[in-house]
C-alpha cells in the first residue's frame, strides 16, 4: 500500500522542480478501496505531502497541496463527474484509482486531452490500448512480470505443490505466465475459483484438507484482506503456510494479521496465568 503511493514523491519532485519561483502545486489522488486500505493509502498521501513541504525549499519550490477524491463504483459517469471537479480545480498532476480498469481508461483519455500527467498504479490492462496517452505514467511491473516473478518464487524455494485462488475475472490471463511454467514442469498447481457468495472459507478448508501448504492468492485488496480473515479463523496463518499475493498492497494487511494473532496469545497466556 505504502510503495503504492511512492510514486507521489517522485511526481511532486519533479513536478515542483520544473519550474522556478514560490508557486503553491496542486495534485490530485483518486482512492478507489472502500475498506481500511483506502485509510493507509490517505495515511500515506499525507506523510508524502508532509515530507516532501517539510523538506523542499518553500522560496524556490513552492507548496505541495493534494486533494483526494474517491470513487465509490467503476463507473465511467462517477470517473466523468469526478475528473470535472478534479480539473476545476487546476492541477498539475493526477495519481489514482489503483483497481478501477474504466475509471482507469478514462482519467487517462481526460488527460491526455487536457495534458495533465496522470501516474496509474493500477493492475495492467487485459485489452491494451494500441496508442496509450503520452501523459500517463504506469509504475506498475507488467502482469507477465508478476507472474514471472510469482514462478521464480516457488523456484527459489523449490515448491513443488502449490494452490492459486483466483478471485478476479481475468485471474488466468494475469496468471498466465505462472500455469505455463507450471505445465513444463512435473510440479502441480491448483486452481481454485471463488464464486459469486465472495466467501472464501468453504475454498479454504478444501486447500487445508489437501494439505496444500503453498497459497497463491490474485485479488484486490479487499477480498485479500477478507481471506487473510477467514484463514486465521480456520488456523491456517502457522508457520506451515506461505502466502503469496499477486496485489502490490498486501505487506500492511499481512503484518496487521500476525500482529493480532500475537496479540490474542498473549491474551490467552494472560489469562492462563
Amino acid at each position: 500500500m505504502w510503495a503504492a503511493w511512492a510514486p507521489l514523491l517522485f511526481l511532486a519532485m519533479w513536478v515542483m522542480s520544473s519550474f522556478a519561483g514560490p508557486l503553491s502545486f496542486r495534485i490530485a489522488a483518486i482512492l478507489d478501496d472502500p475498506m481500511e486500505c483506502s485509510r493507509g493509502e490517505r495515511l500515506a498521501i499525507t506523510l508524502a505531502k508532509e515530507s516532501i513541504n517539510r523538506n523542499s525549499n518553500r522560496s524556490t519550490t513552492g507548496k505541495l497541496d493534494v486533494d483526494i477524491f474517491e470513487l465509490l463504483r467503476d463507473s465511467e459517469y462517477e470517473t466523468g463527474e469526478t475528473m470535472c471537479q478534479i480539473l476545476s480545480k487546476g492541477v498539475v498532476a493526477v495519481l489514482g484509482p489503483s483497481a478501477s480498469p474504466a475509471s482507469n481508461s478514462i482519467i487517462s483519455n481526460i488527460c491526455g486531452e487536457k495534458e495533465v500527467p496522470y501516474v496509474k498504479v493500477a493492475p495492467e490492462d487485459i485489452l491494451k490500448v494500441q496508442f496509450p496517452r503520452f501523459t500517463t505514467l504506469d509504475l506498475r511491473p507488467t502482469n507477465t512480470d508478476i507472474s514471472l516473478a510469482v514462478a521464480g518464487l516457488l523456484t527459489f524455494f523449490n515448491t513443488t505443490t502449490a494452490c492459486l485462488i483466483c478471485a478476479q475475472a481475468d485471474c488466468l490471463l494475469n496468471m498466465e505466465g505462472l500455469l505455463h511454467q507450471f505445465l513444463i514442469s512435473k510440479e502441480t498447481l491448483s486452481v481454485r475459483m471463488l464464486d459469486d457468495s465472495n466467501d472464501p472459507t468453504p475454498l479454504l478448508k478444501e486447500i487445508r484438507d489437501d494439505k496444500t501448504a503453498t497459497i497463491i492468492v490474485d485479488a484486490n485488496a479487499t477480498m485479500s484482506h477478507i481471506i487473510l480473515e477467514r484463514a486465521s479463523e480456520l488456523g491456517m496463518l502457522s508457520v506451515y503456510y506461505t502466502y503469496i499475493f499477486t496485489s502490490l498492497v498486501e505487506g500492511r494487511m499481512v503484518r496487521r494479521q500476525g500482529e493480532k494473532r500475537e496479540e490474542r496469545r498473549r491474551m490467552r497466556g494472560e489469562e492462563e496465568g
